[in-house]
């Protein structure tokens, strides 16, 4: 209750600062909340696409609970991320969209939101081969079964870090912050079911087997078993016990590294149940280039092709570096088997490492392209 108290307080502090700045200016508004002993806040804003930039001087207002609100302006028509530098200490980039103008720096991580959040889900087993395996289930605290306007559906590898702040030692993924954020700046609304795979069974489970691998230790991955435990056993779960849209067009799917390969494979291998699919720092390497155009150049792609978000970065991180080569060639792969290039959209962080805490601070963005407020696609291919 009371973390519930500190949000609506710290929303009331926004509408009075968004009244004092001039309810009728469209600029929208960035807002960051941080320990009240913080000086300054400077955001640098930037335009990937064109590389354009702005830097502001956020403008400090005393908060409760020993923080602070900073606030400033930036179009999102002209940017899409900033990198916050508070007191000459900088943040990660972060994104920033219409439906994610606002993060909480206030515990000394970058989280989406302007207050500490604790996401409460359900858990749900189900039998999985020869043992069992858990699955998370979160709806925002206004959600009615019972209601006539249905949620969205976004089904996420990786459920394991997906909502508790202390699930790894760079944090969680905050999908539910996200979520929040989205629906509350004219997003749809939507739920979130996290497929748990943190056990030694990770790498079997999340490995596609769609030719030979570069790596002996991933040969006989059973990626097609969880393809069809998601698609035949969890979906079916989610359609009949929550108030959610079934169609494809509400429905998505994403995953980061070894979830990220296996997120993608489900949405190529099921293109009629799925929207969208976020890849994250994928494991594409597993396998070559020629393998993946084999594979995708037998699948018919040409009633529904899913829009395909391809994030990694490209830092000093051995592991994301060796990552990156496949999420800047896969565009390449989709492209020679004709499938839509409007469709493909791939971001490069030029700091991104690969944990939690860069994961976090794309997951707006790939939300900005599953959940377009215009009805259009974009294709963008960033360095």
């Amino acid at each position: 209750m009371k973390r519930v108290i500190s949000f609506l307080i710290c929303t009331v502090m926004l509408a009075s600062i968004l009244a004092a700045c001039g309810a009728g200016d469209k600029t929208p508004l960035l807002s960051v909340t941080d320990k009240s002993s913080r000086k300054e806040v400077t955001a640098a804003f930037k335009n990937t696409d064109s590389g354009d930039t702005l830097e502001v001087k956020l403008q400090k207002k005393d908060g409760e609970n020993d923080t602070a609100l900073f606030t400033g302006h930036a179009d999102t028509a002209k940017y899409d991320r900033v990198i916050l530098d508070v007191d000459g200490t900088k943040s990660e980039e972060l994104a920033y969209n219409d439906y994610v103008k606002a993060w909480d720096l206030s515990t000394g991580r970058s989280y989406p939101g302007t207050a500490e959040y604790t996401p409460k889900y359900e858990r749900k087993t189900f039998d999985y081969e020869k043992r069992t395996k858990d699955i998370l289930i979160w709806t925002p605290e206004d959600y009615d079964k019972n209601s006539a306007d249905k949620y969205s559906v976004i089904y996420i590898t990786d459920g394991q870090n997906l909502f508790d702040r202390s699930a790894t030692s760079t944090g969680s993924w905050a999908v539910a912050e996200s979520a929040l954020q989205m629906a509350e700046n004219g997003g749809e609304k939507c739920i979130i079911v996290g497929i748990e795979n943190a056990d030694g069974w990770r790498d079997n489970e999340l490995t596609p087997d769609i030719g030979e691998v570069t790596q002996d230790s991933y040969k006989d991955g059973h990626g097609k078993y969880f393809s069809d435990f998601v698609v035949d056993t969890v979906m079916p779960y989610i359609n009949e016990n929550y108030n959610v849209y079934t169609d494809f067009e509400h429905t998505h799917i994403c995953g980061s590294s070894s979830g990220g390969i296996e997120s993608f494979y489900i949405a190529m291998e099921h293109p009629d149940k799925f929207a969208s699919v976020g890849a994250l720092s994928p494991a594409f390497l597993l396998y070559s280039d020629e393998t993946w155009v084999k594979y995708l150049s037998e699948k018919d792609f040409s009633v529904n092709a899913p829009m395909i978000y391809l994030y990694c970065g490209n830092g000093n991180d051995q592991l994301e570096q060796a990552l990156c080569t496949g999420a800047k060639t896969m565009p390449d792969n989709l492209k020679k088997i004709g499938y839509p290039a409007d469709r493909i959209v791939t971001k490069i962080y030029d700091d991104g490492i690969h944990n939690e805490m860069y994961w976090r601070a794309v997951f707006p963005d790939y939300l900005k392209y599953a959940f377009p407020k215009v009805a259009s696609t974009v294709s963008a291919i960033e360095k």
